[in-house]
């Protein structure tokens, strides 16, 4: 469906009138739909990106809200999928080297401190875990150790991150589709999500509480619904939050 049908015809159905001039005007309409959208992407993390932020030797950290978009405007978080570091030496003997997974792992400034003393003093070396903290308007990710590169390599960090839909203003749109990106007819299932969550908005309006909240639990079972898809088939294995075969493999054999 596009945006003329969701907040026209379909939204005429939940909320039984076709009022668009009065109480529900079309601005409003159109505005809880967005809504709706934007609160539909946050909750099931269905619309992601990934964005490549350039790094510098012995430099550690990068405020997300100026390199992954210069107005922040897209950005939400980091998704669930981790970020990956890439280093690349030029010449005729190119190559690029992968840093993820177990080799880059999530930490915390807390925990540095306790098991990394003297971290902020490293001059640098391959990054081994990744960090978030905010400070005032920035929201920062940080490296450690900080990247050591000479001057025949490049190194980026590629970033998959939660990203917030553009609203839509134009009656053919549709939900989910960039200007660069083709549609995504995988959604269209779940399209009714932000107009039962318009409803929801718009009933409080005229103080039908018990229906707004009715029309709030239609658009959560869409949340669910959509979650639910995503969950495999068949049983499932579990993972222990640290692998220590994998770390003695590291440290390498023991010595007597």
């Amino acid at each position: 469906m596009n945006f003329g049908q969701l907040y026209g015809a379909r939204l005429d159905e939940e909320l039984g009138t076709d009022d668009s001039t009065r109480l529900f005007t079309t601005a409003r309409r159109q505005f809880g739909v967005n809504e709706g959208l934007r609160q539909f992407a946050d909750l099931t993390e269905c619309f992601t990106k990934e964005s490549t932020i350039a790094s510098s030797n012995g430099v550690g950290e990068y405020d997300l809200l100026s390199t992954v978009n210069t107005t922040g405007a897209d950005f939400v978080r980091i998704s669930k999928q981790e970020p990956e570091y890439r280093r690349t030496s030029s010449g005729s003997s190119g190559s690029t080297a992968y840093t993820a997974g177990d080799d880059l792992r999530r930490t915390t400034v807390q925990w540095l401190d306790q098991y990394e003393p003297g971290w902020r003093n490293s001059t640098g070396s391959t990054p081994r875990y990744y960090y978030t903290r905010r400070q005032g308007g920035q929201h920062l990710i940080g490296l450690y150790p900080p990247p050591r590169l000479t001057s025949s390599q490049t190194g980026r960090i590629r970033l998959p991150f939660v990203a917030r839909p553009s609203s839509l203003t134009s009656d053919t749109q549709v939900p989910f589709k960039d200007s660069s990106l083709a549609t995504r007819h995988d959604f269209e299932p779940y399209h009714m999500a932000p107009v039962h969550y318009a409803a929801y908005q718009l009933n409080k309006l005229r103080l039908e509480y018990e229906d707004s909240g009715r029309q709030l639990q239609a658009f959560m079972a869409y949340v669910q619904r959509f979650l639910g898809a995503l969950t495999p088939k068949g049983g499932q294995s579990l993972k222990v939050a640290r692998s220590y075969f994998g770390d003695a493999r590291k440290r390498g054999p023991a010595h007597t």
